[in-house]
C-alpha cells in the first residue's frame, strides 16, 4: 500500500512549485509526481516513501492536501500486462478510478491504481499471475 497526495493550488505556477519546494527542503523525495491545471486551479499528485514526514511538513507550512491510498502493482515489462491487471479488476467488480505507470526497471514495471475497493482489488491482484503487490 502506498499513499497518494493532492494539493491545489489558485494562482500562478510559482505558487504552485513554492508550496512543492518544501517537500525538498527537508529532503523528501518523491517517487512520482503528476501536475495539472485544471478549471484555473492547479493540482499537483504525488508518492513519496515518507507519508507520516510529508504529512508533517504539509501541516506545519498550513497547506491544505488531501491523501488516499493507492496500490502498487508490479508485473512484467512486456505488453498487455497493465490491460491483464486492470481487466482482472473490472471483471471483480472494482472500479479502477485512476491508475499511471510509477516506474520501470530492468525486466518489471510497477502502477499505481487507485481503485474503489482497495482490499479487494489487492486479493484479485495476488491471483493474478505474474503480478506482485508492493
Amino acid at each position: 500500500m502506498a499513499t497518494e497526495f493532492e494539493l491545489e493550488f489558485k494562482g500562478s505556477t510559482k505558487e504552485l512549485l513554492d508550496a512543492i519546494s518544501i517537500l525538498a527542503e527537508h529532503n523528501i523525495n518523491l517517487n512520482t509526481v503528476a501536475t495539472a491545471k485544471v478549471d484555473g486551479r492547479y493540482v499537483v499528485k504525488f508518492l513519496t516513501g515518507s507519508e507520516e514526514e510529508v504529512r508533517r511538513m504539509l501541516m506545519k507550512a498550513g497547506l491544505q492536501y488531501r491523501d488516499r491510498q493507492v496500490m502498487v502493482v508490479r508485473v512484467f515489462n512486456k505488453p498487455g500486462q497493465w490491460l491483464r491487471v486492470a481487466r482482472s479488476l473490472v471483471e471483480s467488480g472494482i472500479e479502477i478510478n485512476a491508475s499511471y505507470l510509477l516506474g520501470q526497471k530492468d525486466d518489471s514495471m510497477s502502477f499505481v491504481f487507485v481503485v474503489s475497493d482497495y482490499e479487494k482489488a489487492r486479493s484479485v491482484c495476488m491471483r493474478v499471475a505474474e503480478c506482485s503487490i508492493d
